[in-house]
C-alpha cells in the first residue's frame, strides 16, 4: 500500500460507504469528500462529514498507517488542526491535533474491495512497455478517444507554459519568443539545445536591425555559432571580416565550434544548413509572427516555410570541400515539426494571453491536419494495434507514454483507472 494508491480511493470513494464506524466505533457518513489538495497542507480541504449525527466542515488527512500523523509532525503543525477526519489503511496509533484533540480516524483496509487491489497489484507487476499493454485494447475506445484528446490540450499547456516563461523575459516580444522556439525546433533533437544556446547569445532586436540583410545576417548567426573561427573559404572569410565588426559593436560572445553535432547526420541536417536556412527564413518574412498568425490553413504555413538557399550554399554544407549543386530546402517533414514544436504551442500561449480562443482552436485544428509523428514512442503505440494518423494523436500519446506510463502514473489515467476499477 502507498499514499498514492490510498488517495486514489478516497478521492474516488472505492470502499465500502454504508454502516461506517470511526476506529472509536464513532458512526460516520461521508457528506463531501473534499477537494485534493496538491499544496502544503491536509490532503483534502473542504470536506463534509456526520460524525454521530453531528455535522463537521473541514479538512482530511491520509497516510498508509496513522502512526505517520506523528511521523510527519502534524500534531505539532497548526496547519492540521482543520483535520476533522484522519483516513489511514492501517490503524495503530490514536492522533491528536496541535491543541491535543483526539481526531476520529478511518480503517480503510477491510473497506476496500480485494478485486481492486489483485487488479492494481497486476498492473503494477507488468513488465511490458508500458504496464497496462497486455490490457490496453481492453479500454472502452471511447473512453481513450476522450482521455487522448485530453492528453493533446495537455501537452499544449505544457510547452506553452515554456513559451510563456519565455514570453516574460523577452519584454513581451512576440516575434522574439518564436526566434528562440524556432532555432530550437530548427535544431531538431540533436542540436536543439547548441541552437537554443545561439538564440540566446544572439538576441532578436539585433537580428532584427540586419533583416533585409542576408549578407549581414549569415555573418552575425555563423559568427556567433562559432563556425567563422580559423577560417579558410572565401565565402567564410568574408562572414568573418563582417562579423568582426558586428560583434564589436554589439560586444558578442561566440560559441566553441565543439559544441555542434554532425555525426549520424544527413548532410541536409548539418546545423550549418540549418542556420543557413534559418537567416534566409528571417530575411524573407517581415514580420513572420503576424503572417503566422493570420494563416488560416496548414497550406499556408507551408508556403511561409518554403525557403530555398542560393548561391553559396547550393554547393555547399559547410565552410570545407565544396559539394555538387542540390537544391536546400526547408523539406515537409521539417516544416512539419517546426508547427508541430513551435507554432502550434505559440498559437496557443497567445490565445491564452490574448484571450482569443480562436487561435487555441487553430492550433489544434493545424495538429489534426498534420501527418503524426515517426519515432520510438509512434513505433511502440502502433505495434499494439492503435491508430495513428494525426500529429494530434501522436502528440497525445507522447503526453501518455512521458507523463503517465514512465512514472507509472496509472491511477491518474483514465486507461489506467478502468482497468483497474472494471467489473
Amino acid at each position: 500500500m502507498n499514499e498514492q494508491l490510498l488517495h486514489y480511493f478516497w478521492q474516488f470513494c472505492h470502499f465500502e460507504t454504508s454502516s461506517l464506524l470511526t476506529t472509536d466505533n464513532v458512526s460516520l457518513s461521508i457528506l463531501k469528500l473534499g477537494t485534493h489538495n496538491f499544496d502544503a497542507g491536509p490532503d483534502f480541504t473542504n470536506s463534509h462529514i456526520r460524525l454521530d449525527k453531528l455535522d463537521w466542515h473541514g479538512d482530511v488527512e491520509l497516510h498508509v498507517k496513522s502512526s505517520d500523523w506523528f511521523r510527519h509532525n502534524h500534531q505539532h503543525n497548526e496547519r492540521y488542526n482543520s483535520v476533522i477526519l484522519h483516513v489511514v489503511w492501517e490503524y495503530d496509533e490514536k492522533t491528536t491535533n496541535q491543541k491535543g484533540e483526539n481526531i476520529q480516524c478511518l480503517e480503510l483496509k477491510q473497506l476496500v474491495n480485494q478485486e481492486l487491489l489483485d487488479r492494481y497489484q497486476q498492473l503494477m507487476n507488468s513488465k511490458s512497455w508500458i504496464l497496462c499493454q497486455p490490457y490496453f485494447k481492453k479500454t472502452d475506445e471511447f473512453i481513450v478517444h476522450l482521455f487522448l484528446e485530453r492528453l493533446l490540450i495537455e501537452r499544449l499547456e505544457k510547452k506553452s507554459r515554456l513559451l510563456h516563461e519565455h514570453f516574460m523575459s523577452l519584454t513581451n516580444d512576440w516575434e522574439a519568443v518564436l526566434y528562440q522556439s524556432l532555432c530550437h525546433s530548427v535544431g531538431l533533437k540533436i542540436n536543439a539545445q547548441p541552437m537554443y544556446y545561439l538564440s540566446r547569445l544572439l538576441p532578436f532586436k539585433i537580428l532584427s536591425k540586419h533583416k533585409n540583410n542576408l549578407f549581414q545576417m549569415e555573418s552575425l548567426l555563423f559568427g556567433v555559432a562559432g563556425f567563422l573561427k580559423n577560417i579558410h573559404d572565401d565565402y567564410g572569410s568574408l562572414l568573418r571580416k563582417e562579423f568582426l565588426f558586428l560583434k564589436h559593436k554589439y560586444k558578442l560572445e561566440e560559441m566553441e565550434v565543439s559544441q555542434w553535432f554532425f555525426m549520424r547526420l544527413r548532410p541536409s541536417s548539418f546545423p550549418t544548413v540549418r542556420i543557413a536556412q534559418l537567416a534566409k527564413l528571417i530575411v524573407s518574412n517581415t514580420n513572420l509572427f503576424s503572417k503566422i498568425l493570420d494563416a488560416d490553413s496548414i497550406k499556408e504555413l507551408h508556403k511561409i516555410f518554403e525557403i530555398s538557399l542560393e548561391g553559396y550554399w547550393l554547393t555547399h554544407y559547410h565552410f570545407t570541400n565544396q559539394s555538387n549543386s542540390r537544391k536546400k530546402s526547408m523539406g515537409k517533414s521539417l516544416i512539419n515539426t517546426i508547427i508541430i514544436n513551435t507554432i502550434c504551442p505559440l498559437l496557443f500561449v497567445y490565445s491564452q494571453q490574448k484571450s482569443l480562443p480562436k487561435y487555441q482552436e487553430k492550433a489544434i485544428r493545424f495538429l489534426q491536419q498534420i501527418q503524426a509523428e515517426k519515432n520510438s514512442i509512434i513505433k511502440k503505440f502502433s505495434e499494439m494495434g492503435i491508430s495513428i494518423e494525426t500529429a494530434a494523436q501522436s502528440q497525445a500519446l507522447i503526453q501518455l507514454k512521458r507523463n503517465y506510463c514512465e512514472p507509472k502514473k496509472c491511477l491518474n489515467c483514465s486507461i489506467g483507472n478502468t482497468l483497474i476499477t472494471e467489473k
